[in-house]
Parts: C-alpha cells; structure tokens; sequence
C-alpha cells in the first residue's frame, strides 16, 4: 500500500461559500474524524491529493502545525463530473491496527467461455476486506481464463495477501460467463390483398361519420 505525506492547515470558516473559495485557491476542504476526538477541519493542496488518489493511495501522513499523524482516506466527494475532488473525509488511525476497507477488483485475462461465444457479466467491482492500516491491498487482479460458458468466480476464490481477511459474503458472485443473449426477431404478416385494395381507396382526412363508414344512404 502506498502512502504519502501532505501539509495540512486549519480552517475555521466552513459551510458552501468557504469551502468554494478555499477551492478556488487551489486548496481542498477536509474533516478529520474519528478515535473519540472531535472533528477537525482542514484543508490540503488539492494537486497533491490528486496525485495520491490516482496512485491508489489508502492513507495520508498529514502535517498539520508541526504534528505528523496518519489517517485513512474515509470518503471522496467529487464534482458534478465526477473527476475533481471537492472535499475530503478522513479518519484518525493506528498504523496497527485492523479496519474493514473496500478493495477494487479488476479481471485480467479473456475468459475460456467468451471465445466460444459467451458473455463476461462483472457483479461486483470491489469487495470488503479486514486487515491492519499497513497491510491494505490494492486492488485485486483474479485471472478468469479458466471459466467456461455458465462458471462463476466466488468471492471465496480470490488470493488476499497474508493477514488479510474476507468480510464479503464468501459465496457472493463477482463474475460469470453466460450464455449469450438470442434476439427473436418477429416477422410482420403481409396482407398484401388488404393493402391493394387499401390503395384503390382515396385518402379521408379528418371525422368520418359512422354512417358513413357502413354505407348508409344520406
């Protein structure tokens, strides 16, 4: 797991307007959370926090006044695109001990089944993992090359590292190779006696009376 040291600053105004112009200086609004003490709120350089998140960075060491400590990314919230940051939950933490985190998984490989014709389904995008704050594992890359048209991968197969545990339902499905979906398509029936005889007949725009349409004489 990596991890990386940012430099931290309190703030003391907070609410929507604050936290907008605190981002307009380049700067991300964050709380910090956690071990019975009250929320702190801060703001670190949001390149930074950037850079981190796309490195898959699972905790920050942050400096705050000369006071190192280290703390678990507990939430992102990101913009209307969702691609910027715009603030930032983290929780306190002891380097050893154990927490429930969210793994990502990412299948490597073209399964058995889809090169005779099957469909790969992906279930789950992440599964729930316990182990200690030093020992969070990145995301998970199972092979599916092995499955065949109708197999499943189970929570239960994937390799965690050493002192990693599942929390996931072990039985749960991550993915499964189908059968491939066959469209009926319907043919329409062709009155083609109807439809002459519907061309001999000019064209009647607007209300046709009832008597009318039965051939009563006028």
């Amino acid at each position: 797991m990596e991890q990386m040291e940012l430099k931290g600053e309190r703030r003391s105004d907070v609410g929507t307007r604050a936290a907008r112009a605190l981002r307009a200086t380049g700067r991300l609004p964050a709380v910090i959370y956690g071990h019975g003490e009250a929320p702190e709120t801060i703001s670190l350089q949001c390149h930074a926090v950037e850079v981190g998140l796309a490195h898959g960075v699972r905790t920050f060491e942050v400096n705050v006044a000369g006071k190192k400590d280290h703390y678990l990314i507990k939430e992102v919230q990101y913009d209307h695109l969702d691609q910027t940051p715009i603030h930032l939950d983290l929780t306190r933490v002891n380097m050893n001990e154990r927490v429930t985190v969210e793994v990502g998984i990412e299948l490597r490989g073209t399964p058995q089944g889809a090169n005779e014709g099957g469909v790969l389904d992906q279930h789950l995008v992440h599964v729930e993992v316990e182990c200690l704050v030093s020992n969070i594992p990145d995301t998970l890359h199972p092979l599916v090359t092995e499955l065949a048209i109708g197999d499943s991968l189970v929570a239960k197969d994937l390799e965690l590292p050493p002192g990693v545990t599942l929390v996931t339902d072990p039985d749960e499905k991550i993915c499964t190779v189908r059968e491939p979906t066959v469209k009926h398509e319907v043919e329409e029936e062709e009155a083609p006696e109807e439809e002459e005889a519907a061309a001999g007949e000019p064209e009647r725009i607007g209300r046709v009376r009832k008597d009318d349409e039965e051939g009563g004489e006028g």
